[in-house]
């Protein structure tokens, strides 16, 4: 039965990421770690993610551009490695409140219509690139900052999902390498990663089939619904 419920959350946060391009661990974190323990659940979720990432990536593979977005990606590499450095001698309860405050109130600026546009130029996409990889590699919270600049470069739905799956899918083998290099990956019963990836897969599937049939404003709503309930549930937890 452990195994199922596995699984079934799982199927859950990856289905809210098939949808909006992101949002899996608000649901399967929190939960996973009630069945697996923290230092286990965090580097097996990287490799899951990863896999995810690749499988959003393959079905969205027509809508996004290395060349376009090389700038992000390398950006949220390099800040990712300085967040993972930066854990061990910053205030994580002070970064995680401020960045928290920060993306409650962006996101309810867009959610309310207040008009942001971004042109996607190599310099704001290094700022977006290194705020959203230090944010992954210090306090597990990515999403929102690259979330909130793709949606004020008006991307189409398509090209917003493609991106954001190209960009954690680098993001998430930058973790895997990370976490390699220390030793954190030990020998574990191949029945829950089995229910992992399977969740993940099937879910991301149904969340992909899903999205095309939401209005776009709809998508829209969700989307930064998830931003906010991120920054929520960070500022409540800190």
């Amino acid at each position: 039965m452990e195994y199922y419920l596995i699984a079934l959350i799982m199927f859950a946060g990856a289905s809210l990421q098939g949808i909006t391009g992101f949002g899996s661990g608000l649901v399967a974190v929190p939960l996973l770690s009630l069945l697996i323990p923290l230092p286990q659940l965090t580097p097996l979720l990287s490799i899951i993610n990863v896999l995810m990432a690749l499988y959003l990536c393959w079905l969205l593979r027509h809508y996004f551009s290395l060349k376009r977005w090389r700038w992000l990606l390398l950006a949220g590499v390099g800040g990712t490695l300085v967040g993972n450095a930066a854990l061990a001698y910053l205030p994580v309860t002070i970064l995680q409140q401020g960045m928290a405050i920060f993306v409650i109130a962006a996101g309810l600026l867009f959610w309310f219509g207040v008009q942001f546009q971004a042109r996607a130029t190599a310099l704001q996409q290094s700022y977006t690139g290194l705020l959203a990889g230090f944010a992954n590699g210090a306090l597990t919270l990515g999403g929102p900052p690259v979330v909130l600049f793709l949606t004020a470069t008006r991307l189409n739905r398509s090209q917003f999902r493609a991106t954001l799956a190209l960009f954690f899918l680098v993001l998430g083998l930058t973790n895997v390498i990370s976490f390699t290099l220390q030793g954190r990956y030990t020998v574990t019963g191949t029945a829950p990663v089995f229910a992992l990836v399977f969740g993940a897969i099937s879910g991301a599937y149904l969340g992909h089939r899903v999205s095309h049939l939401l209005p776009e404003q709809l998508f829209r709503k969700l989307t930064l619904g998830v931003v906010i309930g991120a920054g929520v549930m960070v500022l409540l937890t800190s």
